[in-house]
């Protein structure tokens, strides 16, 4: 028996983790899981100072590791004494990672292996600070790893493991993905042996009420996704398995066995269940087998995400009646000329607008979100975004405008090259992508297309803001006015917002005005007044 520690870096879903952890432990080994928080933990009141931001450990406002918090996960880590510590972490904990690595090294001397989507698509450069990186899916290729350590074999040749030498790098082929999904055991949502670390401390319980996880509970049916958008790993995992039919999908059973488990075993009542599937309404027959099942072996309310080219309205139905009360769609752009030239994307704005009616027929609410900070989109690009949000049907919410992230070695970061405009971008530290330089113009239309999706603004009032220039140059004014919309037009219901976080941000806000000295110089001359 081995003994493995894992520690997902701003992830307490790290449900990659959390399969790989019930592989091993179905293969004999012990393992710990050592969340270092997630990102909803953080708010703006929680960020170190700069000059509390020490040399090495802090990254970005999502990214940061204090002194005392790196004390207590290099303790836990002694403790639990394993042969092998796995750190997962995305593009944006790239410096952490790094940085977490090298301690974990100097303190316990114990082999580190890398896993993620930004170790396996970086997997040249961050081979130079690991021991190994696992490429890919990594259930089989971990425990094949672990079992040959434990037997004293040779772990210099297995497959989809790349191992550093002392700089002399292997480079193993990757091996091929399991079709069958139902092989695979549930994720380890157990309480044992999980520990998260937030705010300097340790939560007394791997579920604290902050997260996500609390109430809710995360299961994906299916892996792969159908479409390959330039901007996301999934368009990018083809080429590593070629050959492989990387679109899978879990039988109803097996996915309606695992959710009726957790509502015997889970502590507290789950409220909604998210399914994390890249696309859920995909297919019709599948769809049609659970939703009935779901209805009455689970009964609660659940969302997913979608896109705009899926929409069937029977699907829709079966999953409304099945207790489906939100989607999340990106559609990411108004403009044809961006989806297809820079997105590979193919969903016309008829086909947009009519997928979108079809989600609000069947009694599902929907949240859309766009891409914004883009130097490879132009004012008519923008433009066609506008007129696209003004032209959708209602209620829509928006849950945000995302910046465009070229991570390293996307199909989005080298046609960024391509297009000449990396001039225009700059690397955030710790992070691996680019991302735009700061211009009024982005957060112009960032405001401008959130603001045209609340009601009483017409396309005519929308339009006329369009050519005001001292908007252009002062778009604070318009992040201001749809910053208290929001606060204003706040969904109770909404799956990505608990209103818990919600309400401690508007405290924070509140406290905010309260220290504005124009605030405080109006309330004086109005007592004064009364």
């Amino acid at each position: 028996m081995r003994r493995v520690s894992f520690v997902p870096l701003y992830d307490e879903y790290c449900l990659g983790v959390r399969y790989m952890s019930s592989v091993l432990q179905e293969a004999g080994h012990e393992v710990f899981i050592n969340i270092f928080k997630g990102v909803e933990y953080i708010s703006p009141t929680e960020v170190p100072p700069p000059d509390k931001q020490e040399e090495g450990g802090y990254y970005s406002m999502c990214t940061y590791i204090t002194p005392k918090e790196l004390e207590i996960l290099l303790g836990l880590l002694k403790e639990q004494d394993p042969h092998l510590v796995g750190v997962s972490f995305t593009s944006i904990s790239y410096g952490l990672a790094k940085f977490v690595t090298r301690k974990i090294k100097e303190e316990l001397k114990v082999p580190v292996i890398w896993g993620g989507v930004d170790s396996t698509m970086n997997a040249e450069e961050n081979i130079q600070f690991t021991d190994m990186i696992c490429m890919g899916e990594g259930e089989y290729a971990v425990r094949n790893l672990v079992n040959a350590m434990d037997r004293g074999e040779d772990t210099d040749h297995m497959p989809s493991i790349w191992v550093n030498r002392n700089g002399n790098i292997i480079r193993n082929p990757s091996q091929k993905l399991e079709q069958n999904l139902d092989n695979y055991p549930f994720p380890d949502f157990e309480l044992e042996n999980k520990t998260v670390i937030i705010n300097e401390g340790i939560s007394d319980s791997p579920y604290p009420p902050r997260s996500h996880l609390y109430t809710n509970f995360i299961i994906m049916a299916t892996r792969g996704c159908p479409f390959t958008c330039t901007y996301c790993c999934s368009g990018h995992d083809d080429v590593m398995y070629r050959g492989d039919k990387f679109l899978r999908r879990r039988s109803v059973a097996n996915v309606i066995a695992e959710l009726k488990y957790r509502l015997r075993t889970w502590p507290w009542p789950i409220q909604r269940v998210e399914f994390y599937d890249d696309v859920l309404p995909l297919n019709k027959r599948w769809i049609a087998e659970f939703s009935p099942e779901y209805a009455t072996e689970v009964a609660l309310p659940f969302f997913g995400y979608t896109h705009p080219n899926v929409g069937d309205p029977d699907i829709l139905r079966y999953l409304h009646q099945a207790g489906l009360n939100y989607l999340i769609m990106g559609i990411q752009s108004g403009s044809q000329r961006t989806l297809r030239k820079y997105y590979d994307r193919r969903h016309p704005k008829e086909g947009t607008v009519r997928t979108v009616q079809n989600i609000l027929d069947s009694g599902t609410k929907l949240l859309v979100d766009f891409i914004g900070y883009n130097p490879l989109e132009l004012e008519e690009d923008n433009l066609e975004t506008l007129d696209l949000i003004c032209d959708l049907p209602r209620p829509i919410g928006i849950i945000k405008i995302n910046p465009m992230a070229f991570y390293d070695n996307y199909k989005i970061f080298h046609l960024a090259h391509q297009e000449g405009i990396v001039d225009k971008l700059e690397r955030p530290k710790g992070v691996h992508a680019l991302q735009a330089k700061p211009d009024p113009i982005y957060v112009f239309w960032e405001f401008l297309h959130t603001l045209a999706h609340f009601d009483g603004f017409t396309k005519e009032n929308i339009a006329g803001l369009v050519q005001d220039q001292y908007l252009r140059q002062n778009p604070a004014i318009l992040e201001e006015l749809v910053t208290n919309l929001y606060m204003a037009t706040y969904m109770d219901g909404n799956p990505v917002v608990r209103k818990e976080d919600y309400i401690q941000q508007l405290r924070w806000r509140v406290a905010q005005t309260e220290q504005n000295s124009v605030f405080r110089a109006y309330r004086k001359i109005k007592s004064l007044v009364a």
